[in-house]
């Protein structure tokens, strides 16, 4: 099984296995990671799960690739509900990284495989969806390197980000107190909006057992799990050394994802589409709010096929559900906001109750914005994430005019950025920190951004999976004690701990030292173009129980 390899045979009639057991490495030293081994959850359902198993199958079995003995494993990167990823990185003889991916594992579930009748044996959606995906030859979607299946796991070898995801950059900047540049936010608005043209335009193949690989005319992708977590940041290939330049964002973790078609009578509706993170999910998903068949907004995409009713779960979902969540990424990017405060608008305004149902103009979710922000970024920007999030997906832009209305905003803004750049030759304003060293040296953005009391909690969460040999990042507004996940093992929240308390030490030692003007050098314009990949590490102590649920 070599990397870049991964094909699947359209053929209906062709036999595809995707199965190949792993074997388990020769034994090596005790493993650096034991202590997530021992890590298990307790599911909404009440069955226990037990999570440091997936870390212990990526630890110790082979790759099963053939240059296995120049690759090793760097780090755990993250766990979702059924499934856990790592870091494995490539090495030459002179000790340099020569290439990296990500292993995803997820558990083994029957369910998850297309049917058999399409001979494609242990094929997920999942990946026959990334086959296509990587056939676009799209930098905006991350790619799919090699699949296969063992007796426990599906294993996804995926494209590594060496800088970690939005919402990470995010949290670090609301810590800081500051804003984005408007910059980064065109920039980042461009390769989600292209990703957006990919996804309705394909070619995409239907994966249904009876027409399976056919591509069907206005067939698109619902990825139905678009957030600022699933948006991950990679080295910008065109990226010119000593000058300003921000990494490529790519949509990632297809696991939702589906190909559908507007014809499509009882796949394709909201009732059959209920999947994602709730407060990420557009209006038109969100059916349980829809209980007043007078208030319905969305009986125009109904399926002129269903006999007339008062049901409000069966319009379709149209492609613009991609750009509705893309909106609220660039919303959040934007604002420096929780995605709780834009889906309480969402739900007031299906329920017709509350006070964005009161301000509803009929076509905006986003109706006023706030002073700060109107006075921070162009009109132009802010309009265009107030209409990607329009309540109706007719009122959302289409992809093709949506990619040239930033494309022209874009090229404006970076011309007045040029110029401004000219006149004081200070490129602070321009640049993003995304190494975490980077921006430890930061001073508070004095923003003052309102943190809800569960901001703490998640900015703790994303400390688990960095690189232990880099120091945890501490903001200066930083409280004293993190509450880290009481569902960790205690080891992992013992270590992290004490190394959240050697941060804040070393925090309050450079404040008190840049108070009596002893600073040492920041590297913040030394080296805008850092590569440091900034996830986050694993040390924390026995925690008082927390965990705001997020749907």
């Amino acid at each position: 099984m070599t990397l870049d390899r991964f094909r699947v045979d359209w053929d209906p009639n062709a036999l595809q296995t995707f199965f190949s057991d792993s074997d388990e490495r020769d034994a090596v030293a005790p493993s650096p990671i034991k202590h997530f081994f021992s890590w298990q959850e307790l599911r909404s359902s009440g069955r226990l799960t037990s999570v440091g198993s997936r870390f212990q199958h990526l630890f110790s079995s082979k790759l099963d690739i053939p240059d296995e003995d120049e690759w090793c494993f760097e780090r755990p990167l993250g766990k979702g509900s059924f499934g856990a990823a790592a870091l494995y990185t490539k090495w030459n003889d002179r000790q340099e990284k020569t290439d990296a991916f990500v292993l995803k594992v997820t558990d083994f579930e029957p369910g998850q495989f297309l049917p058999a009748t399409s001979r494609k044996i242990f094929l997920t959606d999942e990946a026959a969806i990334m086959a296509q995906t990587n056939n676009l030859g799209s930098d905006n979607l991350v790619r799919l390197r090699q699949y296969k299946v063992d007796r426990q796991f599906c294993r996804y070898y995926l494209e590594f980000c060496e800088f970690d995801t939005l919402e990470t950059l995010r949290l670090r900047y609301k810590a800081w107190n500051k804003y984005l540049p408007e910059a980064f936010l065109w920039h980042t608005f461009h390769f989600l909006a292209q990703a957006y043209l990919d996804f309705c335009t394909g070619p995409y193949r239907s994966l249904k057992f009876w027409n399976f690989g056919e591509i069907l005319s206005g067939q698109y992708l619902l990825h139905n799990d678009i957030k600022t977590d699933n948006i991950f940041l990679g080295m910008n290939a065109t990226k010119d050394e000593g000058t300003i330049w921000y990494p490529v964002p790519k949509i990632g973790d297809f696991g939702l994802a589906i190909t559908t078609n507007a014809d499509e009578l009882t796949t394709n509706t909201a009732q059959a589409l209920q999947r994602g993170t709730v407060v990420w999910s557009p209006p038109e998903q969100r059916i349980r709010h829809m209980q007043d068949w007078r208030m319905y907004h969305f009986d125009g995409d109904v399926n002129p096929r269903f006999p007339s009713n008062r049901d409000t779960s069966l319009h379709r979902i149209r492609p613009e559900a991609n750009i509705w969540a893309i909106g609220a990424v660039m919303w959040s990017l934007m604002t420096m906001g929780e995605i709780d405060e834009l889906s309480e608008k969402v739900d007031d305004i299906l329920l017709g109750e509350g006070p964005a149902w009161r301000t509803f103009d009929g076509t905006n979710v986003l109706h006023t914005v706030d002073p700060e922000i109107m006075s921070r970024y162009s009109l132009e920007l802010i309009e265009l994430i107030q209409e990607c999030t329009s309540l109706r997906p007719a009122d959302r832009p289409p992809p093709n005019r949506l990619v040239q209305d930033i494309l022209e905003n874009l090229q404006k803004c970076f011309a007045r950025e040029e110029e401004v750049f000219r006149q004081t030759q200070d490129p602070t304003p321009l640049i993003v920190a995304f190494d975490q060293n980077q921006i430890n040296d930061f001073p508070d953005g004095g923003a003052n951004f309102t943190k809800r009391s569960y901001f703490w909690d998640d900015f703790a969460d994303h400390l688990l999976w960095g690189p232990k040999e880099l120091d945890l990042l501490c903001p200066p507004a930083a409280p004293q004690f993190l509450n880290f996940d009481d569902r960790w093992p205690l080891p992992l929240r013992r270590k992290i701990n004490e190394r959240w308390r050697q941060a804040v030490l070393k925090r309050d030692r450079r404040a008190a030292q840049s108070r009596h003007g002893r600073t040492t050098p920041s590297n913040v314009l030394q080296n805008p173009e850092t590569r440091q990949f900034d996830q986050h590490s694993a040390d924390q102590p026995d925690a008082q129980p927390r965990k705001r649920a997020r749907l």
